[in-house]
């Protein structure tokens, strides 16, 4: 019951302080799947909203596909680009070494090789190659790191939360409501069936 309330809140609350202290306040207990991307979904927005892109952003989306890759869903496309787009914009050029080995070359590099992941894309296996030239040739790397990739990845961010919102449907809770007052006679008296 508690993930059922949870889930109603991380979806229809818009205070989030409210919803943390909340998280923090209930035992802990184990979400189903629904709700665990509700609250990853909810995670990345209020980021987006304070306007933080970092790599928390990329854990949340790879725990998201594993959720639909254990379900058997597809990945969606616009959680391709928010992917591609929030590792692009992780791009650190201080010091960018370790930004290309941290993030591109391990993190994409491990995708790959696992073959089971649908979030690497045509789109970041080319921009995993620009970041890797870049590494080696001073100007290619300065034309790079010039390009203002955060309004690109908070877009592509929104419009992913948007979808992905829209496709999960009302939570359990708000259906179990719904259901109980379409069976009211009008009087609060459940009807015989």
């Amino acid at each position: 019951m508690c993930g059922c309330i949870l889930e109603f809140l991380v979806l229809n609350s818009a205070d989030d302080l409210l919803v943390k202290k909340l998280i923090k306040a209930f035992p802990t207990f184990h979400l189903n799947p629904c709700s665990q991307k509700a609250m990853l979904l909810r995670s990345i927005h209020t980021q987006i909203q304070a306007g933080h892109i970092t790599p928390k952003i990329l854990d949340s989306l790879e725990m998201i596909h594993r959720i639909h890759s254990h379900q058997s869903l597809p990945i969606p496309h616009s959680m391709k680009e928010a992917y591609c787009a929030v590792k692009f914009f992780t791009l650190d050029p201080n010091p960018f070494s370790d930004a290309v080995n941290s993030i591109w070359s391990d993190r994409v590099e491990i995708l790959e090789r696992s073959g089971a992941s649908d979030l690497v894309s045509d789109l970041l296996r080319n921009r995993r190659h620009q970041v890797e030239a870049a590494f080696e040739d001073e100007e290619a790397r300065r034309c790079l790191i010039a390009i203002n990739t955060r309004k690109e990845a908070i877009h592509r961010l929104r419009l992913y939360i948007r979808e992905a919102f829209a496709s999960m449907g009302p939570p359990v809770l708000e259906r179990a409501c719904l259901r109980f007052t379409s069976s009211e006679d009008g009087h609060g008296q459940l009807r015989a069936h």
